[in-house]
């Protein structure tokens, strides 16, 4: 049987003296729009599960989906993946 593994997400939203928390269970592999990217990872970066695998968010030329699987921040422009490392002997 495979383990499940979870995060829990917590999101704080401050509005002058109010606050507002919501906390998410979501397991780490659970995928519920098919598009490659873990649910948690969607909502951790853009709060909801509307971004799309083939877009750029942060417009620094690589995909969601790219920076999913390399693990960089899809909204900070900056943190762009790594080219691969030149393995030539």
């Amino acid at each position: 049987m495979k383990e499940k593994i979870a995060r829990i997400l917590t999101i704080q939203l401050v509005i002058g003296l109010a606050t507002l928390s919501m906390v998410s269970y979501v397991f780490a592999e659970e995928d519920i729009d098919g598009d490659g990217m873990a649910d948690w990872w969607e909502l951790q970066y853009f709060g909801d599960l509307s971004q799309e695998a083939d877009w750029d968010f942060d417009g620094d030329e690589f995909t969601n989906l790219e920076e999913f699987e390399a693990g960089t921040d899809p909204t900070d422009p900056t943190d762009k993946p790594r080219p691969p490392a030149n393995n030539i002997y």
